[in-house]
């Protein structure tokens, strides 16, 4: 009887260690990154670089978190309607030697992160001659219902938390915009439970831009924005935790 008790308190004691080593340690997060040219990490000279998204990935790799990792669904010029589109099209590509869609790759994620809507305030920005607060709120009021569309459809496929990255001011014709749609962003984040990442700590700083014209930041700014990512990681997984 002795031995049976001491068997079963064995089976469960490892158990137990091997579920929390997988867990906590072993590398097997897959982390997608979706949206426009700040996900996929556009400079002030319009080259592609590294972006926060590529921090962060460094970051779960270093930390031998890391299984997969793809950002194939970003792009410098990719709008809402765009990201909504691909979730709609069977399309399928050939990553590391297996076929993925958008929606298995949602499917399988453990962590998605997304910066989407600068490309629709640059196109609805540029149609007008000039704008008024009432253009203004037009136009945040256009996009924001196309951002719940989007997120309504990604819902469908992934279901933790996404990372919101918010938009940041660098003196541009755009910041008034991405500001107020910032707090419609964060609105939805605290409704669907989803994280916003709140970026004004790169605006308008001067080393987080090679250019004071664009609005599109440096090594340290993405950096800057993988930390804030990265902050919020962690809390969550302390709160998890306890």
């Amino acid at each position: 009887m002795h031995k049976k008790i001491k068997l079963v308190i064995l089976i469960l004691l490892t158990s137990s260690t091997y579920f929390i080593y997988n867990l906590t340690n072993k590398s097997n997060i897959t982390y997608i990154s979706l949206g426009d040219s700040i996900s996929l990490g556009e400079n002030s000279y319009g080259a592609i670089s590294y972006s926060y998204s590529d921090y962060f990935k460094d970051y779960l790799d270093k930390n031998d978190k890391l299984s997969f990792y793809d950002k194939s669904y970003t792009s410098k010029n990719k709008t809402i309607t765009d990201l909504y589109n691909d979730l709609l099209i069977e399309e399928t590509m050939t990553i590391n030697n297996s076929n993925h869609n958008i929606r298995r790759l949602l499917s399988d994620a453990d962590i998605v992160s997304i910066s989407i809507g600068l490309n629709d305030v640059i196109l609805e920005v540029n149609r007008e001659n000039y704008i008024t607060d009432y253009k203004e709120n037009r136009i945040v009021e256009e996009i924001t219902k196309k951002y719940k569309k989007l997120i309504t459809e990604i819902r469908k496929y992934y279901k933790n938390p996404i990372y919101v990255i918010g938009y940041y001011e660098n003196n541009t014709k755009y910041d008034s915009i991405l500001q107020k749609l910032n707090e419609k962003y964060k609105n939805i984040c605290k409704k669907d439970n989803d994280i916003f990442i709140n970026t004004n700590i790169i605006s308008n700083e001067e080393k987080y831009f090679d250019s004071p014209s664009s609005y599109y930041p440096n090594t340290k700014g993405y950096k800057e924005i993988a930390n804030l990512m990265i902050n919020e990681y962690e809390h969550n997984l302390l709160i998890q935790n306890k």
